[in-house]
């Protein structure tokens, strides 16, 4: 991770905090994220839906903190952290110029919640090591932003989009066709990856939130399908559903919004023979989406099981989409389960299997020792996966999943 290297004295200092940080790493990065957003704009360039109550995004900030404290003696370790990071960052359009602020919230936040117990050998190492990983994050971001601006019609900031047109997926999900503005070409991306959006909500002022985009790559159009979400409430920022509600009650055909380029390290990786395993629960569907549509486009001779969870068939979207893909390539599988199946959801026409995912039936149904596992969905159905899967002794090079939080809670 680049050539310079952090004094001894320092390393030694970091690591030695590493226990006050698991206990204490929640309280640190929530003070923090509340010292920084005293600037606005500054504010305004995250995404607050990921603060509101304990907030995933201080929880997914302080496993980060505590990773760097205990591995910065071995650095390597942190490379994958540091790809997710950087890929946040240039969605959100972060740059050098807002290092300076976050570090010295970080400083100023550890102040406050360690007390006497951040001496002044600790806020120096603290100041040094930040200093550091901003230099090693901005380097790579920079890279992203290269690779943005040269490759074929990509763009830097926000570019401005057209919605196309919107069609219905199911009773909560939406599909929403974007088409640039300028009339100009659109970057591509690796199935499984997100864009960026930044919404101007009345009575909200902007909003920034991630959709995954839902179809396949080499299209002159994006796609994202959105859930709506409960109802907004009266939570001060952040309102639940806020932005999925504003693009299903007023994002009709011609709605005007700015997008950042594709970003995200939850990608499908190359082609490698290896049986690929496709899970979705609910919305998780999108990305997965994306990859289905990849392979099958792509063609070859790769073993496909895709298994996706709804609740019903009020809220299963694009099942006839699945059927034609089904029909039309004898090499994937596809298995879908209804949790709670209506009266009017016909087993074996509809839905496959009733009730849950289980371990038990990916044992019995799928090649869990040799299969590569790709998978997205509500938490509860993706800790289930990240857990069972590593029971069954799948290595982690085989375990990909988008969850925009921190990794660690899966497994906790």
């Amino acid at each position: 991770m680049g050539d310079v290297t952090l004094q001894p004295r320092t390393i030694s200092t970091v690591k030695a905090t590493a226990p006050v940080l698991r206990e204490h790493g929640l309280e640190i990065t929530q003070r923090m994220y509340e010292l920084l957003f005293q600037d606005e704009q500054i504010k305004r360039l995250f995404n607050q839906s990921h603060h509101r109550g304990a907030g995933t995004q201080p929880r997914s900030l302080a496993g980060a903190v505590h990773a760097y404290a205990t591995n910065i003696d071995r650095l390597e370790e942190l490379g994958p952290a540091v790809e997710r990071i950087a890929q946040k960052h240039v969605a959100l359009n972060i740059a050098p110029e807002h290092y300076p602020a976050v570090g010295q919230a970080l400083i100023a936040a550890l102040g406050d919640v360690l007390g006497q117990a951040a001496t002044e050998e600790v806020v120096a190492a603290w100041t040094e090591a930040y200093e550091f990983l901003a230099q090693i994050l901005m380097g790579r971001e920079q890279e992203l932003y290269d690779q943005r601006a040269a490759a074929p019609g990509g763009w830097l900031g926000w570019r401005e989009f057209v919605i196309d047109r919107v069609v219905p997926e199911s009773e909560v999900i939406a599909s929403f066709y974007l088409r640039p503005r300028d009339g100009g070409p659109i970057m591509g991306f690796k199935p499984g990856q997100y864009l960026t959006f930044q919404l101007d909500i009345p009575g909200h002022g902007q909003v920034v939130r991630n959709y995954s985009v839902s179809c396949a790559p080499g299209q002159d159009s994006y796609r994202i399908s959105v859930k709506r979400e409960g109802a907004p409430d009266d939570t001060p920022d952040a309102p639940a559903g806020l932005a999925s509600n504003y693009l299903h009650d007023q994002g009709g055909p011609g709605t005007v919004v700015r997008v950042s380029a594709p970003a995200g390290d939850f990608f499908l990786g190359e082609q490698d023979g290896r049986p690929l395993v496709l899970l979705s629960g609910g919305v998780g569907l999108t990305p997965i989406l994306s990859m289905l549509d990849t392979i099958v486009t792509q063609g070859g001779e790769r073993d496909v099981w895709y298994v996706h969870a709804a609740l019903s068939g009020r809220h299963h979207a694009m099942r006839q989409h699945l059927k034609e893909v089904i029909a039309n390539h004898p090499g994937v599988r596809s298995v879908v389960f209804y949790e709670f199946p209506t009266p009017e959801d016909v087993r074996g026409r509809d839905y496959d299997e009733e009730g849950r995912i289980t371990m038990d039936w990916l044992k019995q149904n799928v090649p869990v020792p040799e299969a590569g596992f790709y998978f997205c969905g509500p938490k509860g159905f993706m800790r289930m996966l990240a857990i069972g899967l590593r029971a069954l002794d799948v290595p982690d090079e085989r375990i990909h999943f988008e969850f925009f939080g921190p990794a660690e809670a899966l497994y906790a």
